[in-house]
């Protein structure tokens, strides 16, 4: 039997479509992409590379957003099309074709989803290392909950069963999905029968729905990262502001010594 999915899982292959795409312009239908990912282009000023990364998490959680009401949208539109498959058996081929591209869409969400995912971790291990404090304080807030790292793994491995899960119950492998052009092949296979249909139809919906709590969560965790990434650089602030105040003071309370009675050489 065929699939309606493309491999998901792959990290490096993720990374590398979503900077490209974040470079070319709009990703998976949407427009206004995030700034590339090349941090050197923050510049060497550590404050102003660390105001960037908190930048781009806020962009990314807000595309984080519009992927989420596009899948949910999915959701509804495969839920109606089970109906339809209960009242007729079969969906008419203007259907059919309005489901494969729906499911072409929503296999680059995933793909997106986890690029972010992979982008906004290798964010987190940056900012730990631009500043060494920031492991620390990080262990020391939400009563050592926060792991942005290993919540960004879950995420992912979630995802890739997910998927993994649908492929087999249509007795597929990644590799039968090589691309949107085989994807497509595949199912118009599985557009045949009312069986194909319906079981295609349930993989989608099943992966659909999972997406959906997936980029919530990835949204959530990315918010956090970006606040808590500004109140450590708040709190550095005002640790420099503090030191310079007593600096100043110090200063300013220095009597310099006094040589007016010196007496002049001879």
């Amino acid at each position: 039997m065929k699939t309606t999915m493309k491999k998901i899982g792959l990290s490096t292959v993720a990374a590398t479509i979503l900077m490209t795409s974040l470079n070319a312009g709009s990703v998976g239908g949407f427009g206004g992409s995030p700034e590339s990912t090349q941090w050197l282009r923050f510049g060497a000023e550590t404050a102003d590379r660390a105001n960037a990364y908190t930048k781009q998490l806020q962009q990314y959680a807000m595309q984080m957003q519009q992927y989420q009401q596009q899948v949910q949208q999915y959701v509804n539109q495969f839920q109606s099309y089970k109906m339809m498959l209960e009242n007729i058996g079969k969906l008419p081929q203007q259907q059919w074709d309005q489901f494969s591209q729906s499911v072409l869409k929503l296999k680059d969400a995933v793909n997106f989803g986890e690029g972010i995912n992979f982008a906004a971790s290798s964010y987190d291990n940056d900012f730990s290392k631009l500043f060494k404090g920031y492991d620390k304080y990080l262990a020391s807030a939400k009563d050592g909950s926060l792991n942005f790292g290993d919540t960004y793994k879950q995420l992912n491995k979630s995802t890739r069963d997910t998927v993994n899960g649908a492929l087999k119950s249509l007795g597929l492998q990644a590799a039968d999905m090589a691309n949107d052009e085989s994807t497509m092949r595949q199912l118009q296979a599985l557009s045949s029968s009312a069986t194909g249909q319906k079981a295609a139809i349930q993989a989608a919906s099943e992966i659909a729905l999972h997406q959906t709590h997936t980029l919530k969560k990835l949204q959530q965790t990315i918010m956090t990262q970006a606040n808590m990434q500004g109140e450590f650089m708040a709190k550095q602030n005002e640790e420099k502001e503090l030191k310079d105040a007593a600096f100043d003071a110090f200063k300013s309370n220095v009597v310099l010594p006094n040589n007016t009675d010196d007496k002049p050489m001879p």
